[in-house]
Parts: structure tokens; sequence; C-alpha cells
């Protein structure tokens, strides 16, 4: 689950603290990278619970009109599912006219990620990682 804040160090520390979340930090959550397509340079942390992991990142609420996309998942925060078939699961949003916005590897090296809206409008994620 990914939740946007003005401020990533205070969440984080909340969510820390009140949970016994731990930071990860491993190649995999690494957001410098040369396979990434696009920079992420904003700031997040990564925090799991050894089951599930919770990405608090810096809101942007410009990031759809930089990146030309009309869903932002910087905005508001979304939830995220991993597949390891990206294209099939694009093909089934198709097949369902489901309209996608296809970020490409644009954040963490090795993510290809796609975001929808569900019928509420909340933004969901789903990404491959070793593309």
């Amino acid at each position: 689950m990914n939740l946007c804040t003005e401020n990533v160090a205070r969440t984080s520390e909340f969510y820390q603290s009140v949970f016994n979340l731990s930071r990860l930090q491993d190649e995999e959550h690494n957001l410098v990278s040369e396979d990434t397509e696009d920079r992420f340079d904003g700031v997040v942390d990564f925090l799991t619970d050894g089951e599930v992991e919770f990405h608090i990142t810096k809101k942007d609420v410009n990031l759809g009109f930089e990146m030309k996309h009309f869903i932002n998942p910087l905005e508001r925060g979304h939830f995220c599912f991993r597949t390891d078939d990206i294209e099939g699961f694009k093909k089934r949003l198709e097949e369902k006219g489901i309209p996608y916005a296809d970020y490409g590897k644009w954040a963490l090296a090795g993510w290809y990620q796609i975001f929808f809206h569900d019928p509420d409008g909340n933004i969901i994620e789903v990404h491959q990682i070793g593309m």
C-alpha cells in the first residue's frame, strides 16, 4: 500500500512506532537505477511488517501532468498488486474496457508499473518486477 504525505519522515516514524514496522533497504527497493525510463526523485520510505509492504511517499499533485498520464499515483496514495505477467494483465483490463496509465519503469529498478481506478475512484497499481 502506498500512502502519500507532506512529511515522509513524520508519517514513516508514526507507522514504524505504532505498528512496529521495519524499514526495507535492499536492492529491490532502490530508487537509483539505470533501467528506469523516467527518474522518480521523490522521497519515499519502504516499511514492512514482514508480510505486507507500505510505501510512505512524498505527495506530488503534479506527477500526472509531468508524466503525461491521467492517473496520479502520488496524489492520494494507492493499493498495489504484483503480477508475473504485466502484459497479460493489461490485456485483461483492455478486454474489460478499463482504462489504465502505463507508467512503465519509472520509479523502482526493474518494476514495470500500471495504474487504474476501481469503481469508486481508488487508485490501484499492478506491477511486475525483473523486467
